[in-house]
Order: C-alpha cells, then sequence, then structure tokens
C-alpha cells in the first residue's frame, strides 16, 4: 500500500493530484506536448504508470486540467487588478495592462505550448466556458462605454492585445507595449452617439507604471 503523506487519505490524494499536474506542466514547458505521457509523469514524482491512472484516465486528460487551471489562474489575476477600478473606461485599460503583465511574467507560456491540442468534448466545453469568462471584463467594459458595434470593437481590442502578446515574447518591454495598446484602443473607439474620435486617455495609474 502506499505511503501516506498527509493527515488524511483524501488530503494525500489531492495533493498527490497537484503533484502530478505541476510534474505535468513542467514536462509541457520544458520538452512539448508530446512529451506529456502519464508515464514520463509518474516518473518525476516517484510514481508508476499504473499509479497515475488512479487519479488521470489519459495524458489528454491531464493536459485539459492544466489547461482549466491555467484559465482559472489567468482569471483571477484579471478580476483582481479590476477589483478597484471605479469606471468602465479604467476597467478596459486595466485588462489591457493587466493581460500583458501576465504574459510578461510567463503566464501565458503554458497556453503557447498547449497550441491546438484537442481535448475531448467534455473538456473542450469547460475550456470554451472560461474563455468566455476570461472575456468578460472586456466585454462589460465596451459595453458599458457606449461605443459602436461593441462585439467588433471586443474582437479588435483582443486582436491588439495579441499582437501586444507577441511583441512582448520577442523581447518588448510590457509597460510600453500597454502604453501603446491602450492609447491606440481609445483613439479608436466611438461612441454610438456619433461623435468621430473618442477621447484618448490613459489611465492615471498606468501612465504613472514604469
Amino acid at each position: 500500500m502506499p505511503r501516506i503523506t498527509a493527515p488524511t487519505v483524501a488530503e494525500h490524494r489531492s495533493r498527490r493530484r497537484d503533484e502530478l499536474i505541476q510534474a505535468a506542466t513542467e514536462e509541457l514547458l520544458e520538452s512539448g506536448v508530446d512529451a506529456v505521457t502519464l508515464a514520463r509523469v509518474g516518473k518525476r514524482i516517484g510514481l508508476a504508470r499504473s499509479s497515475v491512472y488512479e487519479y488521470f484516465n489519459s495524458a489528454t486528460d491531464l493536459l485539459a486540467e492544466i489547461a482549466l487551471g491555467s484559465f482559472a489562474e489567468w482569471t483571477g489575476e484579471i478580476e483582481r487588478a479590476l477589483a478597484g477600478s471605479a469606471t468602465a473606461s479604467e476597467r478596459l485599460d486595466g485588462y489591457i495592462f493587466t493581460s500583458l503583465r501576465l504574459v510578461a511574467e510567463g503566464k501565458h507560456d503554458v497556453a503557447d505550448a498547449l497550441g491546438g491540442t484537442r481535448l475531448p468534448d467534455y473538456h473542450r466545453r469547460e475550456v470554451i466556458e472560461l474563455h468566455v469568462a476570461l472575456m468578460s471584463p472586456l466585454r462589460d467594459a465596451v459595453d458599458q462605454m457606449g461605443v459602436e458595434n461593441p462585439s467588433l470593437m471586443v474582437e479588435l481590442i483582443q486582436g491588439l492585445v495579441e499582437a501586444g502578446s507577441r511583441r512582448i515574447a520577442r523581447g518588448d518591454d510590457y509597460v510600453r507595449v500597454a502604453r501603446a495598446t491602450i492609447s491606440l484602443v481609445h483613439s479608436g473607439l466611438t461612441p454610438a452617439t456619433g461623435i468621430d474620435t473618442a477621447e484618448s486617455a490613459v489611465s492615471g495609474t498606468l501612465a504613472a507604471a514604469h
């Protein structure tokens, strides 16, 4: 019988499961998605493949847990960063700034490593739900700003964030990229009232950064 390393069996299993997810994440980042097998992951923490099956049915299930955990962590970071924002404009700026900061901190590396990994339908639905939740602060901010064609604007803004992420991955300073992105976004937001251009502004907290 395996040695219990926690006060209860349930805690032991929870801890072991977390260790497997962490080991799989390390394997993913070091060697790529094809290297994440139950045998290799188990070996990292001293478990036989047969024991790993007690926690995960397949490597795909393990990869799905990594993806879900990554989305949940990212969403939590965004929510905490926007908690003190008083206006829709501040929330928009905060969403952009925080997203790019997280890229600079390496928090997007897992998503990049997972790439186009195909997940079972039941996991894919969970990932889609988390992606919707992740985008909610951006959609809500744009809706509240009363701009024309908000759904289009959300997609375009997210496209700019992704372009900024690529620049950061190539070595650009994330604060400089965030400021440029925020300025560009504000200059392109047209209120539904028909005003030709929106006021171009960067939140004071962001302008003071760096």
